[in-house]
This record gives structure tokens, sequence and C-alpha cells, in this order.
């Protein structure tokens, strides 16, 4: 393979153009990546992490009755 495109090897095996022409990436790309970001770290660390958090709270107050229920022995 002979070209501007020859260091690359087989990766840019039917590749006209140089790999390191690739120009700006549109605002649109940028608009939606910001927005998908933006709703992951709602998603994560709004709504999820309180639900995490209080299953945890239901799990710790029943294990904390079953043990006061059994005279603070283990189940067997």
């Amino acid at each position: 393979m002979s070209g501007p495109n020859a260091k690359y090897g087989p990766l840019a095996r039917g590749i006209r153009r140089d790999l390191s022409e690739k120009g700006w990436v549109p605002a649109r790309f940028w608009i939606v990546w910001w927005t998908a970001l933006a709703v992951a770290v709602v998603a994560f660390y709004v709504v999820l992490t309180p639900v995490w958090l209080g299953l945890r709270g239901v799990a710790w107050v029943s294990e904390l009755r079953t043990r006061l229920g059994n005279g603070g022995q283990r189940p067997a």
C-alpha cells in the first residue's frame, strides 16, 4: 500500500483520504452528546442513587428487626 495511509497498514484499507484530515465535529453531534450525558447524570445520580439507598435502608431495618426478634442471635 502506498499513499498517505500507508502508515496505518490494513486498518486503512479502502480509505481514499488522509486520516488526519477528519475536520471538525458538527455542532449537532456536540449537542446530542452533552444532552445524553446530562440525562445519564440525572438518571444515575439523582434518580437511581436514592432508590439504591432506600433499598439498602430497608434491608438494614429488616436485618435489625430479625436480630432483635431472635434475642440477638443470628437466624439459622
